[in-house]
């Protein structure tokens, strides 16, 4: 059975937020507007696929992606380049 607490609220306690962070949390997955880290706490708003994977990225301690960094990525086994790689 689901849990009727909202995920990003899950989330944001995983992570070790408090209820007045909130927005800094929401703004480590790239949501800037106040207002909308407000409803999506609270349940009323939904989170996209995008904010999902975000939340994953953040919880695992990954980097925002660069060339470089997906270099790194893959010398430590966490990534794999494909053939038709640039």
């Amino acid at each position: 059975m689901k849990s009727s607490i909202p995920d990003f609220r899950v989330w944001l306690a995983r992570m070790g937020f408090n209820s007045r962070q909130v927005a800094a949390g929401a703004e480590l997955i790239g949501i800037k507007n106040a207002r909308t880290a407000s409803s999506t706490n609270t349940g009323a708003r939904d989170l996209m696929v995008s904010e999902r994977l975000a939340m994953s990225a953040v919880r695992v301690g990954l980097k925002p992606w660069s060339p470089e960094y997906d270099d790194e990525l893959v010398a430590q086994g966490m990534a794999h380049r494909t053939s038709n790689a640039a």
